[in-house]
């Protein structure tokens, strides 16, 4: 079974000739039975049903006086990929909405109003924000205040895990109270036990490569700030049952910083972490539009001894949760790939970075991606350029692999004669689009990877349009009596043997829930038959032993299980010893 697999699937089963009883001199036989199935897709993506969101700290300035303040906003951006009625649950409350296909929907709070980003550290909060939905939507978050505002892609239940390394940022400056890198957690479930392992002593006691615990039930978050680099802080899940480790959500970023080490414009970063079994080995800079600064890039290791390469030429060697700084010039894009996992981030510098008397002098401000690994493209994907004070120009970076670029669509028009061949790798194409604000609709059958963002005087904003989050650590698979052409597809009431592959020889204890309620089953293989046609979330854990959440794993994918349509071809009467 392949990864990011998005396609029509149909498929065809030969059955034997049923034969009915003749009546007098006439014999009625059936010679053929065609079953058609309908599309199906198979990618584990950003698109989901139900999510989990919460907001770091920003750099609010409260009313005092005759000064009116600078306050901040949360803001949830829903995108419905399909007619969706759902609500955003928040502190309490419940803000509901209902899309059709293509729709979007904006949450925008005021902290004046219900304060939903998080001011302490080392303190556990009830700000987890909950989103469900009846349709599969994109969710995207931003963190808004006049002149520091950031965004980022929100993940699905489904894709979240249950280890992760952030990613934040941190640079000394005169101005450094409000400077602190932060990092935030938010629980799905009561009774979650997680470890916090920070790279550096945080405000609120943790020790530096020191492990905390703290326990967080369903909604509640926890966010630590420190004044050094959180990059590198590991975040994971504990339990004594390998069957029940629950879920995380992760976020990383700073409240308020410069980047680059050239001058003092500073903006809030903002971004979720993607859980380690996410993670890829070969990446695409491309360089950010409307700007003459460079960029900063971090790569930051899960595992030792991973070597780390830009176009081909080694940049050193990290340890687990090691991390290096990559500066990249003005206009120049890359090819960025590693021995072993990686997460890679693109951070966009302080205005002050840009070369002075260019066009560009006084344009942008930080933001920080987090960048998809080419193994993991998308097929299609809707997003939003979003309308932030003082945002004047709005852009999409896309990269699509060398002899697809014709079959990418951006709201409905070709843009295949935007793309470049890549310098560092010519097996792929990059471009920079200019593109308006408001929403976009993005598609290419052979994948992408997409990343928005949006600059103007001293502010910038900047995001992933959507990621696809498939765990390649295991290879799930099914076998039944019969051929079916296509992947994650089950034959309605048919008992089909699925079998989970394993790269690692270690993980020996699995266990399988087929997401219509008929219980888990245990097993590297396990027999099911589904007796009801739909779409559903399969789940299959995988663990060193069944008595620990440490070192285990947990893929989910989709299986679409069809109810056959059936055309019946021949005559409806022969003579006896014709061929019909």
């Amino acid at each position: 079974m392949k990864n990011n697999i998005q396609e029509f699937i149909y498929w065809k089963i030969n059955m034997a000739h049923l034969s009915w009883r003749s009546i007098g001199p006439v014999l009625i036989s059936i010679f053929l039975i065609l079953i058609i199935c309908n599309p199906a897709k198979g990618q584990l993506s950003t698109m989901g049903k139900e999510f989990w969101v919460g907001f770091m700290e920003n750099n609010r300035a409260l009313p005092s006086g005759n000064n009116p303040g600078n306050p901040d906003f949360a803001v949830i951006v829903i995108s419905a990929d399909e007619n969706a009625a759902g609500v955003i649950e928040h502190l309490g409350s419940s803000t509901p909405f209902s899309l059709v296909a293509g729709q979007q929907f904006t949450f925008r709070m005021p902290s004046l109003t219900q304060d939903l980003l998080h001011r302490t550290t080392g303190v556990i909060e009830n700000k987890g924000i909950h989103i469900t939905s009846s349709g599969k939507i994109a969710v995207h978050a931003f963190n808004e205040r006049s002149l520091s505002a950031d965004g980022t892609v929100i993940l699905p239940v489904a894709t979240l895990g249950k280890d992760y390394y952030i990613t934040s940022h941190y640079e000394n400056q005169n101005n450094g109270s409000n400077n602190e890198s932060t990092l935030l957690v938010v629980a799905t479930e009561d009774n979650t036990q997680i470890e916090i392992t920070t790279s550096v002593g945080s405000l609120s006691g943790n020790a530096a490569n020191v492990p905390s615990t703290i326990v967080l039930n369903r909604g509640q978050s926890y966010q630590i700030k420190a004044s050094q680099d959180l990059t590198g802080s590991r975040v994971r899940v504990l339990g004594a049952n390998a069957d029940d480790c629950k879920k995380i959500a992760v976020f990383g970023g700073n409240k308020w910083t410069r980047v680059g080490n050239c001058g003092s414009a500073n903006d809030h970063l903002f971004q979720q972490a993607y859980p380690v079994n996410t993670w890829g080995s070969s990446f695409v800079h491309v360089a950010l539009e409307g700007r003459s600064s460079g960029e900063l890039v971090k790569v930051l290791a899960a595992e030792n001894g991973t070597e780390v390469f830009v176009n081909g030429l080694s940049r050193g060697t990290l340890n687990q949760a090691q991390w290096m700084s990559i500066e990249f010039a003005e206009d120049e894009s890359a090819k960025i790939t590693s021995s072993k996992p990686t997460s890679v981030t693109v951070f966009s510098k302080s205005m002050s970075c840009n070369r002075p008397n260019s066009p560009e002098a006084n344009n942008g401000d930080p933001f920080m991606i987090t960048y998809s690994p080419i193994e993991q493209f998308l097929k299609r994907i809707s997003f939003n350029a979003m309308a932030l004070p003082s945002i004047t120009n709005h852009y999409v970076n896309l990269v699509v692999r060398k002899g697809s670029e014709t079959k990418t669509v951006l709201d409905g028009q070709n843009v295949g004669g935007s793309f470049s061949p890549l310098s560092g790798d010519p097996n792929f194409s990059i471009a920079r689009i200019s593109i308006s604000q408001g929403i976009h609709r993005l598609e290419n059958p052979d994948g992408f990877t997409a990343y928005v963002y949006g600059f103007g005087e001293i502010e910038s904003y900047g995001y992933a349009a959507g990621a696809a989050l498939d765990n390649f650590n295991f290879i799930p698979e099914s076998s039944y009596s019969f051929d079916i052409n296509g992947e994650k597809v089950a034959c309605l009431n048919e008992e089909g043997l699925w079998n989970v592959k394993s790269e690692n020889p270690n993980y020996v204890y699995f266990v399988w829930n087929f997401g219509d309620g008929t219980g888990t089953k245990t097993g590297q293989q396990a027999l099911h038959t589904f007796t009801k046609p739909g779409i559903y979330e399969v789940v299959v854990i995988a663990a060193i032993s069944a008595n620990s959440c440490e070192e285990s794993e947990e893929v989910t994918f989709e299986v679409v299980v069809l109810e056959p349509k059936l055309e019946i071809k021949g005559e409806t009467s022969v003579c006896p010893e014709v061929e019909e």
